[in-house]
């Protein structure tokens, strides 16, 4: 296996935001102009509809009180496999704007008729930088060179460069239906970045100082986490609320021969059977919540926290 090549360090916060800002207006176009609905003024929130719990956070920190996000996805599902109902869908199409995470992420978008004069893909912008999907490693036999599996990973906002990119294509499109509130949501726009680079250096640290260390994911979502972090991973396809099988214990430990690993890395809580089975074969476990939906506790931020503190015990890093 061949660990991800590392992206480029991350700018200056300003610097991110004017390079964002202006290819994220380019790309966005007249795709927000909708009409007034009678009786509503220039200034009276506007409703947003959104795939994920992300967009719904960098919506709510950008525009603020000037908007409302239409929240419908129940808890305990992940959005990526959530489809909306005939009411969803009817209440996402008559939203002001409907921001996708793109990347595949939304399942249900081929058969969905949405406007597309308010659809704005949030990824848009970063086609370059998406990832496929499989087992978040990229693989290589004999002299053909590399490849990786098909498909796109889809939780883009782990790279947090990527989470600025879609918080930024968010910001140009608020600004576009909510133009007196520009300089707001700009400000707003501007510490939502610094505080998304700030979360990111706990991390970069704690892999620095030992980025050799092998770990195991339960399922392939962390791909933009281990490219942005090279870290050293390799996934398997267990679920968390479940016991590993018989079979899925034998793979593991085939896997623990060249990839010896004592950490397991969960999206979401184990159960004690599992825990126990890692113990018998050397992993402590550790859980890492992409945060797809909103948490019980807490903000985005708040779990990205969390979510540092455990992995820098993976990589021996003291908290301070």
């Amino acid at each position: 296996m061949i660990r991800m090549t590392r992206m480029t360090r991350m700018t200056p916060y300003l610097s991110t935001l004017r390079l964002f800002l202006g290819l994220s207006v380019l790309l966005i176009g007249s795709a927000c102009d909708r009409p007034e609905a009678p009786g509503r003024g220039v200034s009276d929130p506007r409703t947003i509809a959104v795939s994920n719990y992300p967009l719904a956070y960098f919506s709510e920190r950008i525009g603020g009180e000037r908007i409302n996000v239409d929240w419908r996805i129940p808890k305990d599902i992940d959005p990526s496999s959530w489809s909306p109902d005939g009411d969803d869908l009817a209440a996402i199409q008559g939203a002001d704007l409907i921001f996708l995470n793109g990347a595949t992420y939304e399942k249900w978008l081929p058969t969905a008729s949405l406007p597309v004069s308010r659809v704005v893909d949030t990824t848009a912008g970063v086609k370059d930088q998406l990832l496929p999907s499989g087992d978040g490693s990229i693989h290589a036999h004999g002299p053909e060179g590399s490849h990786s599996h098909v498909g796109t990973a889809s939780t883009t906002w782990l790279n947090p460069e990527i989470a600025i990119a879609q918080a930024t294509m968010i910001h140009d499109s608020l600004v576009r239906i909510l133009p007196a509130h520009q300089e707001e949501f700009t400000s707003n726009l501007g510490l939502l970045i610094r505080e998304l680079q700030e979360r990111s250096a706990p991390i970069e640290q704690a892999v620095n100082a030992a980025p050799k260390t092998p770990v195991f994911f339960n399922r392939p979502v962390y791909q933009y986490l281990v490219d942005r972090f090279r870290m050293n991973g390799t996934s398997l396809q267990w679920e968390a609320g479940a016991t590993p099988t018989t079979e899925q214990l034998e793979e593991l430990e085939a896997l623990q021969v060249d990839h010896p690993a004592a950490w397991f890395i969960w999206e979401s809580p184990p159960t004690p059977e599992a825990i126990a089975a890692l113990q018998e074969r050397g992993l402590q476990s550790i859980v890492f919540a992409p945060c797809g939906n909103r948490p019980e506790s807490g903000d985005l931020l708040e779990t990205f926290d969390a979510n540092a503190i455990e992995l820098r015990r993976v990589y021996g890093v003291e908290e301070d």
